[in-house]
């Protein structure tokens, strides 16, 4: 007869490993006594959590967390502050950030006019002689003059200069600086760009979009950097954002392979601790062949190539289906991958093929209308859903009515700066009339009742990254004095949450991360930020004031506030 036999021991065993299977991991650092905001829709509240390794691993309650504890956990009692996701800086020039901290440029940004020349005209004793005086940030829309040639003449008749103004798409130039590029009256203007005449056909000095390069062209290089000094800005500007409590940052500047191998060696080193999503110049992505995907433990992504379709809307290079207001018969200029719908498509296609995804600058609704056009076409010819190529336009900023319902269901994501408003308000109904403006203009609200999805950021360095003063922007329509009562356009206002998610979820679905970012949650990476104030429970006005305690990124603490009285004195 046969017996079957059960060891006591194997029996033990299985039991034992059953036991400890149930039990729950042991962390590394467990956080209590907070108001964890987490943007996690099945539990949206928490006051505890415990992290291991980079990841969370319980968010819940203060008694629920003590499950997780061990010998060697670490224990940070947050006092009854706030916490929210780590937040994402949507579209920002990353590069422009750390140089400036490293070599503080020549800045007049939104000088007062008179205040403007004064800096210049420092800045012109100083000079070599002649050397050219080049700065950025000025804003003629705050001006009670109208920017001419001759205002710049009288500060420096014999030094060249050049302005560039703040939203980046026009330039302001002396006298000195047309003669020494040689642009005069009899100049044609380029394609996707105008030189501003007066009444005798001369230059004013203001060159908009591509006719900017007709003197910057001229100016002689700056002093390179050393590869030292170009890591060193890259960790300047990663530790600056971190303090911001921006844990991921979109650069679309466009990178090429050299800048490239420079932040993977940056990465390599620890200089940037900050997460960082890049973009690259198209002949760039089809040199690399296919996107670098969360290299260096999810720090550093290559998968976008940054375009644009046209200029600005304050200096009238933004495509606009009807003519400016201000300027009748005027209808802004295309770039160049915006003329032809067909080819435009094809260009996405190819690189949607390879793994790269295309952001596009688009201000006006001709711009944002062909851009459409060609996503639309574009994944019909590579044979993509739209949650397979997840292709943005960058500002989004003038649609026509009948374009906004084809962003909804996130077809295509709408990458918006809500900072703006509070400085395109000044002029923004200048250039387009109420109606224009009223319909579409800064239209958060009618694209999220679409169903569509919106990632924020602020574009600097055209306005300041403090993530604060975008959700401030983004719920009040306000500027930071809480200007004008009510807000600009209220209608589209958006809420606290719906602002917060265009800092954190909007953005990880725009990155293919929203199942490790976007929200506080077991399992996804261990990034966010403790806050001075409840960003839900404070008034909407008092948002921007919120300050950044500290930023943890997969389970680093990365910055902390260092009581007033430790502070360094800078």
């Amino acid at each position: 007869m046969n017996v079957f036999r059960i060891s006591t021991i194997p029996v033990l065993s299985i039991f034992m490993m059953t036991m400890f299977s149930c039990r729950p991991e042991v962390a590394d650092v467990i956080y209590t006594n907070a108001v964890i905001h987490t943007m996690d829709d099945d539990a949206p509240v928490a006051e505890a959590l415990a992290v291991k390794g980079d990841r969370f691993i319980y968010v819940g309650s203060n008694e629920g967390v003590k499950a997780f504890a061990g010998n060697n956990t670490d224990f940070v009692d947050l006092g009854g502050l706030s916490v929210i996701p780590g937040l994402t800086e949507s579209h920002m020039h990353f590069e422009s950030l750390g140089r400036n901290i490293l070599l503080a440029p020549l800045n007049v940004y939104w000088l007062p006019v008179d205040d403007m020349l004064t800096r210049i005209s420092e800045a012109v004793e100083k000079a070599k002689t002649g050397q050219w005086i080049v700065a950025r940030g000025y804003n003629d829309a705050i001006w009670d003059v109208t920017p001419h040639r001759h205002m710049l003449d009288q500060v420096s008749p014999d030094h060249p200069v050049v302005l560039r103004r703040y939203c980046g798409h026009v330039h302001f130039v002396n006298s000195k600086a047309l003669e020494l590029s040689g642009l005069t009256a009899g100049t044609e203007d380029p394609e996707a760009g105008m030189i501003i005449r007066d009444d005798n056909g001369e230059p004013t000095g203001v060159l908009v979009s591509a006719a900017g390069a007709l003197v910057t062209a001229h100016i002689p290089p700056p002093p390179e950097l050393s590869d030292e000094e170009e890591l060193e800005a890259l960790r300047l500007g990663s530790d600056a954002l971190l303090k911001s409590g921006i844990t991921t940052v979109h650069d679309l500047t466009a990178s090429d392979l050299e800048e490239v191998d420079r932040r993977r060696r940056a990465c390599e080193k620890g200089y940037l601790k900050v997460r960082l999503m890049d973009a690259v110049y198209e002949h760039t992505a089809l040199e690399m062949g296919a996107p670098l995907i969360g290299l260096y433990d999810n720090r550093y992504t290559v998968r976008w190539v940054k375009e644009f379709a046209d200029g600005s809307l304050g200096g009238r290079g933004a495509a606009l289906l009807e003519p400016y207001t201000d300027m009748p018969g005027e209808h802004g200029a295309l770039r160049e991958i915006a003329r032809d719908e067909e080819a435009y498509a094809e260009r996405v296609a190819s690189l949607l093929n390879i793994g790269f995804a295309l952001r596009v600058h688009c201000i006006g609704d001709k711009a944002n209308r062909i851009t459409l056009n060609a996503f639309d076409r574009a994944m019909d010819i590579a044979g993509l859903t739209p949650e397979e190529a997840r292709l943005v336009i960058e500002h989004a900023q003038i649609l026509h009515p009948d374009d906004i319902e084809r962003f909804s269901n996130g077809r295509v994501v709408a990458s918006m700066q809500p900072v703006h408003i509070t400085e395109d308000m000044i002029f923004a109904e200048d250039r387009i009339g109420p109606d224009r403006t009223e319909a579409g203009a800064y239209a958060w609200r009618s694209l999220l009742d679409t169903g569509s999805i919106i990632a924020a950021g602020s574009d600097y360095f055209v306005s300041p990254y403090n993530p604060f003063y975008g959700l401030h922007a983004a719920v009040t329509r306000q500027n930071r004095e809480n200007m004008p009562p009510g807000g600009w356009h209220p209608a589209q206002r958006v809420t606290r949450e719906e602002a917060l998610r265009a800092y954190t979820r909007g953005p990880a679905y725009l990155e293919f991360s929203e199942e490790i970012k976007g929200s506080i949650k077991a399992g996804k990476l261990a990034d966010f930020v403790v806050i001075d104030k409840d960003y839900f429970a404070i008034p909407e006005e008092d948002i921007h004031t919120i300050e950044v305690v500290r930023t943890v990124i997969g389970g680093e603490s990365v910055y902390e506030k260092q009581p007033r009285g430790d502070q360094n004195d800078e």
